[in-house]
């Protein structure tokens, strides 16, 4: 389970470099960068034995790496999860976010919030308490983030610099983001579960509908697997005019070519200042 880290990243240098831990429910990703150096960015990737409980195989990772102890300038604690809702800021209330999660959701989970950026609301997240405790002893001052809200924050300035309403569409594994904006305003986000391509082509479409979307002038955008993107691509040309992969910011390739591997999210983080 063990992952090399750069000979460049070293105790003595911790301060100057930006460490985020992503978890997912199969395993978790990790990334370090300096944003003061370019080509700087670190990025692995690890999955999880099934066949153990999670806990035991993410305390196992944090057992085997020293570096995660060391005193970095910030420590990101990036929570995937689809148990998600946007609440606005003038009903939102710090001592009521487990009652509005508990509204939104059945298994409720150890509540967190993240204000967005130039947003007027709160995002609210679900995390496993078990998880969440464990990860604040063991990282020095760590703040948890929901992927979402970097993935707000990147958008909303792509879709300023755009005239035609845009629909972005992040694939993963299992689960695809779908978010609407129009000229920075933010009109439909949700997170959907899929099987198979079908079930995507139908959630792409469906919300394009609801949006009030224009398939003469309007553009769809999507981040994720290549192979998968174009099965999609090749499926909806055929009602839509305007479909163009979600392209990173210029400056990100500035930090290395590990940031190639990364999710959007991670991305995102390390670009826009939340």
């Amino acid at each position: 389970m063990a992952i090399n880290i750069s000979d460049k990243l070293l105790a003595d240098h911790a301060e100057e470099y930006i460490m985020s831990i992503r978890l997912r429910s199969d395993g978790l990703s990790f990334s370090v960068y300096n944003p003061s150096a370019n080509r700087s960015f670190l990025y692995k990737n690890l999955d999880f034995d099934r066949s153990k409980p999670y806990m035991s195989s993410l305390k196992e990772f944090f057992f085997e790496h020293e570096f995660l102890t060391w005193s970095y300038k910030r420590i990101q604690v990036v929570c995937f999860s689809s148990q998600y809702t946007l609440v606005p800021k003038e009903i939102y209330k710090e001592d009521r976010k487990n009652a509005l999660l508990n509204f939104s959701f059945s298994s409720p989970k150890c509540c967190l919030s993240n204000a967005l950026k130039d947003e007027p609301v709160n995002l609210l997240f679900g995390v496993e308490e078990e998880v969440y405790e464990f990860c604040s002893r063991s990282l020095v001052n760590p703040c948890f983030i929901h992927y979402m809200t970097p993935v707000f924050s990147l958008l909303k300035k792509q879709s300023n610099k755009r005239q035609p309403r845009q629909l972005y569409v992040i694939l993963h594994h299992k689960s695809v983001d779908i978010v609407c904006y129009e000229q920075g305003n933010l009109l439909f986000v949700n997170t959907f579960e899929y099987e198979q391509l079908e079930d995507i082509l139908y959630y792409i479409l469906y919300v394009w509908k609801q949006t009030g979307m224009n398939q003469q002038k309007d553009q769809l955008r999507l981040f994720g697997d290549v192979t998968l993107r174009g099965q999609i691509i090749n499926v909806l040309r055929n009602y839509l005019q305007y479909i163009d992969p979600l392209e990173i910011p210029s400056e990100a390739y500035l930090m290395g070519s590990d940031v190639l591997q990364a999710p959007l999210d991670l991305i995102a983080l390390s670009l826009c200042e939340l």
